[in-house]
């Protein structure tokens, strides 16, 4: 014999059971989707580094390029460079004098100028499809010249040499990148060059 309040009941707790599945199926729906969503943000943050990264590298070896660059200005000089000679000449960096030391690099703002104002030595160079303005100067080191060798001075098969600064700046010039994307890359260093004569 069936009590009718039995039926009721069973159909009630059949009903809350379907609520409860129903509920959990959202939650494991929602939580992935949020799983699926920090992948793909982590998926292109980390293309993104790993774009950056290349693109600071070939900068690298973009100023590697205006460093070979500066040094041939430097060698085809004849004799030694120094601020009275060099009025005029593009590549030369003639900074404001220091105490001691050597003087001081270039601001940012000399870069973003001296390619249009014709005061540093520019080129454009490609590397994987990339496009780099490399700005470069040669200053003086603020060293006097030596001796090689150990020759005299006097002597006429002297040689010396004295040593300069080289300061390059290579900047990505965002041609050739896909609509839309852009980067702020640039990379600076400096180098030591000795010219012998």
């Amino acid at each position: 014999m069936l009590i009718a309040g039995s039926h009721t009941g069973i159909r009630e707790g059949a009903a809350r059971q379907r609520g409860v599945t129903l509920m959990l199926a959202i939650f494991v729906i929602l939580a992935l989707t949020f799983a699926v969503l920090g992948l793909v943000y982590f998926v292109r943050y980390g293309s993104e580094v790993a774009s950056n990264s290349a693109v600071h590298t070939e900068a690298i070896q973009a100023t590697d390029i205006g460093l070979e660059a500066a040094n041939t200005q430097l060698q085809l000089h004849s004799g030694f460079p120094e601020a009275s000679n060099m009025t005029g000449i593009q590549w030369w960096y003639n900074p404001a004098p220091t105490a001691l030391g050597p003087p001081q690099p270039p601001p940012v703002s000399f870069w973003a100028t001296c390619a249009p104002t014709k005061s540093c030595g520019a080129t454009s160079i490609i590397i994987n499809g990339v496009t780099f303005n490399v700005e470069y100067v040669v200053a003086p080191s603020g060293l006097p010249p030596a001796v090689l060798n150990g020759a005299s001075q006097a002597s006429s098969t002297t040689t010396s040499y004295m040593t300069y600064l080289a300061y390059v700046n290579a900047q990505l010039s965002n041609q050739g990148l896909a609509a839309g994307e852009r980067h702020n890359m640039n990379a600076d260093i400096e180098a030591t060059l000795r010219k012998v004569e």
